[in-house]
């Protein structure tokens, strides 16, 4: 990467030298390292969705198998039968690792996602800004339409 564009830790580019013009050739660059990024987040956010519906999966077959087991307490108004909350919180007792896995699962997706639409933000300012180098370079004066 060149001295005027640093990597973040979340994986955004920051300028180092923010209100020094940039020349075609540095925004074509930076262009093609957004470019990169993006796919790089893009294969992050299917890798994440992947996750999350194995995660969802496990759940759902666990809840089920709990559920149609003997030991399950029976949901009813009669003697022996319990509240669908207590019943849910019995499944919840037993379920919490599958629960977490999922919740996990999705928090992952969500930071994923989050990166990949900073990185697509990104790569419209430096369209722009690419718009603007090119402008200059080419000797644009300004002017109306």
């Amino acid at each position: 990467m060149s001295g005027e564009l640093s990597r973040t830790s979340s994986g955004g580019f920051v300028f180092n030298r923010p209100g020094t013009p940039l020349t075609p050739a540095q925004t074509d660059m930076l262009l093609q390292h957004i470019s990169n990024e993006l796919e790089r987040t893009s294969d992050l956010v299917t890798e994440a969705r992947r996750r999350l519906a194995a995660a969802q999966e496990a759940y759902k077959k666990a809840e089920a198998k709990l559920l149609l087991s003997p030991s399950c307490p029976r949901v009813g108004r009669g003697e022996g039968s319990v509240s669908a909350a207590e019943r849910d919180a019995w499944l919840l007792d037993r379920l919490s690792a599958e629960w977490t896995a999922q919740h996990e699962a999705q928090v992952l997706l969500d930071i994923a996602t989050d990166g990949a639409w900073k990185v697509k933000d990104q790569l419209s300012l430096v369209q722009s800004l690419n718009n603007n180098a090119q402008s200059a370079a080419n000797g644009y004066r300004g002017g109306g339409r």
